[in-house]
């Protein structure tokens, strides 16, 4: 593996560790989005689209113990994520498919998982710098989730607050009703940045709205609900 631009960082109190490079790191946010992760079991089959180096994929199986399909085409992304892998052990939970979200329907049979993670790139357009799109749309995304998914499965969904109209727009085009949403702010004063949303293959009902979560107080330091949900989510 390129040592250049990366570095091992450790997570939960030592009970994870990772690779990541510049281009992707961890953030409060992943772990948040975890946090509110809906439909997974030990039994479920869950599949993580555009896993990267694998902290979605990995956390999930050491947490649930559940078996989860990691998707990635990227060649250093794939790298890191078999390294992420052995260094975690959980080579007996976490399946690597090397692989396009576009070419979802020529990898998987359909209907063949019960959740779908997906932290999809934020911005449309091409270019360097983190969660850009280059050639797969949130459309690509959305509509390989559906056709993953058996009926009653569960798409969690991270998504910036600026594009949540069009998601939910193309979650219902396909077949993926949003049943939960959580908004996601840097502070109480400042305006929503990201949602969670949770949906059902083709089960319909009322949104539900989680109490919002606020990440940092004003002195920069996280607030009780969030340090709540980060030290106890893997203990």
């Amino acid at each position: 593996m390129r040592e250049q631009g990366r570095k091992k960082v450790s997570f939960f109190r030592g009970k994870t560790h990772f690779y990541q490079d510049k281009r992707h790191s961890i953030s409060v946010d992943l772990v948040l989005f975890l946090c509110r992760v809906r439909g997974i079991k030990r039994s479920s089959r869950v599949i993580d689209l555009g896993a990267g180096f694998g902290f979605l994929s990995i956390v999930t199986a050491i947490k649930y113990r559940c078996g989860v399909t990691a998707l990635e085409r990227d060649g250093e992304m794939l790298e890191m994520l078999r390294e992420n892998i052995a260094l975690n052990s959980v080579q007996d939970l976490v399946k690597i498919v090397e692989g396009d979200v576009r070419e979802a329907r020529k990898l998987f049979d359909k209907d063949s998982f019960d959740v779908c993670l997906c932290n999809p790139p934020f911005f449309e357009e091409e270019g360097e710098g983190i969660h850009r799109a280059g050639d797969t749309t949130l459309q690509d995304f959305i509509s390989a989730g559906s056709y993953l998914l058996r009926d009653g499965g569960y798409f969690n969904l991270m998504i910036p607050s600026f594009r949540l109209t069009e998601a939910i727009e193309l979650l219902l085009k396909y077949n993926l009703p949003p049943r939960f949403l959580t908004a996601v702010y840097p502070t109480a004063e400042r305006e929503c940045r990201l949602c969670f949303v949770a949906s059902i293959r083709n089960v319909t009902g009322p949104l539900h709205f989680d109490r919002p979560l606020v990440i940092n107080n004003v002195d920069g330091g996280y607030t009780q609900e969030v340090s709540r949900l980060l030290e106890g989510f893997l203990s």
